[in-house]
């Protein structure tokens, strides 16, 4: 065999590991399995370009480009929909810093810091656990 004909074997090869994996999520995406007992969803906006420029590894940027964020959005609007549940869009600015009780935005606060604690009404809470109750309140469903 030619050096040419093995690497159209291995280009071949290559395409058919990428259509199995490509299956694959959408297989794993659409199967519904995700959203029994899920009440309406939150979906923010993601600026996935964004992150990919401002990754500091190529690693990172690869698996950036390989995540597939756009599909699983609309996948999860598709089965929403589907199922006669709702989907709020909602703005995702300052969500992590917004204080869930009282509003106010704590400009104090890094990424180092894992709690939110408002300086204005004392509410103290894990900072991901506060930021997803400010879009779910963003997006008109109150929790509680």
């Amino acid at each position: 065999m030619s050096l040419v004909k093995n690497w159209f074997k291995a280009k071949r090869r290559l395409a058919k590991e990428h259509e199995h994996l490509k299956d694959f999520r959408r297989d794993s995406l659409n199967s519904g399995r995700y959203l029994q007992g899920v009440r309406p969803i939150s979906a923010r906006g993601l600026n996935v370009q964004g992150l990919i420029q401002k990754s500091e590894n190529k690693k990172r940027r690869m698996r950036l480009y390989d995540s597939s964020f756009s599909e699983l959005r609309a996948v999860l609007e598709w089965e929403f929909r589907k199922r006669e549940k709702q989907v709020l869009p909602v703005p995702s600015y300052n969500s992590s810093r917004e204080c869930f009780l009282c509003g106010r935005i704590n400009k104090g606060l890094t990424l180092e810091d894992r709690v939110f604690l408002c300086a204005h009404c004392g509410f103290t809470l894990d900072r991901d656990l506060n930021a997803s109750l400010v879009l779910l309140k963003r997006g008109g469903c109150h929790p509680w």
